[in-house]
């Protein structure tokens, strides 16, 4: 075989079995998780250094809880439970190993082995710990005498290192310590049903479910599992029908401004047989929406017999300079609007429709102007189109 082919032999060996395919972490985080365990390191050791005893140090393990604390605070490992019980268990089965074995290289084994058992058994797997059982049990016998200063060092070097990890993850952007599940948002109908994005994607009986099938340790939390799974459908999504917001939406906008008044604005509603508007300023800039239903929020009678009333007593503009109600769009408008770019995936939209129970969303420029408009039936009928034009 020519030098060259063991050369490509070689390579394909390095790069399928050795080099792991993991996603390269991006400069911006890496930047961060280095600055925490800088910052985090630096105020555990002053942390202890304030002790009275000078004896008390920062112990080597502590370095490998640094990384998971400042690189990955949201995994499993990361979380206090696990840090602090990582440790105890690893003190634990060591103290017992040295007690039990006779040779400290056989200690050390059953050591290691004894505390990722009680890791799994109470689930608090934190791999810095095994680094400490090897330590004191490659100690031997010598140091039970001194168990009780080694347990009390280690103790307070884990609770340093959580209290840095909590205040600075906390103060970082974009992070937070401990990780905390993040609840789905309430129903907007308060029904017992989940929003549609929910009811129709993975759900957490899936996720434990598959996770219990292959029996093996996931280094990632539930929420962040579902949310990677979601992420990844929406790539994909994206990646096969390839549109986009300015592929589906409607361009000619009928729009009204803050002091349009609300009897012509609810023609212009009528008219149009559309259900909402946007308000924009004399630059085209949207400033808010109006819609049918934020008329019927001026309403105080929404009965049969009265609704019809209070509407027009609402739409007809009170004589005179001082009015009790409102008078122009501006005054009933809605200002916190969800829009969405030309470029805006479809993926999004989607997301955006479901989760805010929208039913219209503009579509602005990058100067914030409007140039187009998505109903849920420009959305149905774009995907209904494609998905045709796929099994066609």
């Amino acid at each position: 075989m020519s030098g060259r082919n063991w050369f490509g032999l070689l390579k394909s060996f390095i790069r399928t079995r050795l080099v792991a395919d993991t996603p390269v972490l991006s400069y911006a985080e890496s930047a961060r998780s280095a600055l925490g365990a800088l910052i985090g390191l630096g105020l555990a050791g002053a942390l202890l250094h304030l002790n009275a005893d000078a004896s008390f140090w920062l112990i080597a393990p502590i370095g490998g809880s640094a990384i998971i604390l400042f690189t990955l605070p949201h995994s499993p490992l990361a979380q206090p439970w696990s840090v602090f019980g990582g440790y105890f268990m690893a003190m634990s089965a060591a103290y017992l190993s040295v007690f039990l074995m006779p040779t400290p290289l056989l200690a050390a084994a059953v050591a290691v082995a004894g505390n990722i058992w009680l890791m799994a058994r109470f689930n608090c797997m934190h791999p810095p710990g095994g680094a400490l059982a090897l330590f004191i049990a490659l100690a031997g016998a010598p140091g039970l005498a001194n168990a009780g200063s080694e347990v009390v060092l280690v103790m307070e070097n884990v609770a340093v290192i959580l209290a840095a990890a909590l205040l600075v993850n906390n103060l970082m952007p974009g992070r937070s310590y401990p990780y905390r599940r993040v609840k789905d948002k309430e129903n907007v109908h308060r029904t017992g049903d989940a929003s549609p994005i929910v009811r129709a994607g993975l759900t957490h009986a899936d996720l434990d479910a598959a996770i219990q099938s292959i029996g093996t340790y996931v280094d990632m939390q539930e929420n962040e599992l579902v949310r990677l799974y979601n992420l990844a459908v929406d790539n994909a999504f994206d990646r096969q029908l390839a549109l986009s917001c300015a592929d589906i939406m409607s361009r000619s906008i009928v729009t009204v401004s803050f002091a349009t008044e609300l009897e012509e604005a609810w023609n212009l509603l009528r008219a149009h047989k559309i259900k909402a508007l946007p308000v924009v300023d004399n630059f085209g800039r949207l400033v808010g929406m109006v819609t049918v239903a934020d008329f019927l929020r001026q309403l105080d009678d929404t009965t049969a017999a009265g609704l019809a009333v209070r509407l027009q007593g609402l739409l007809r503009r009170t004589p005179g300079e001082n009015s009790e109600k409102a008078e122009v769009v501006g005054q009933i408008m809605t200002s916190n609007i969800s829009s969405a770019h030309a470029d805006t995936p479809i993926s999004e939209l989607v997301h955006q429709l479901s989760e805010n129970n929208l039913h219209h969303v503009p579509v602005l420029d990058e100067r914030n102007r409007v140039i187009g408009m998505i109903t849920q039936s420009d959305l149905i009928v774009a995907l209904y189109k494609r998905i045709a034009m796929a099994v066609a």
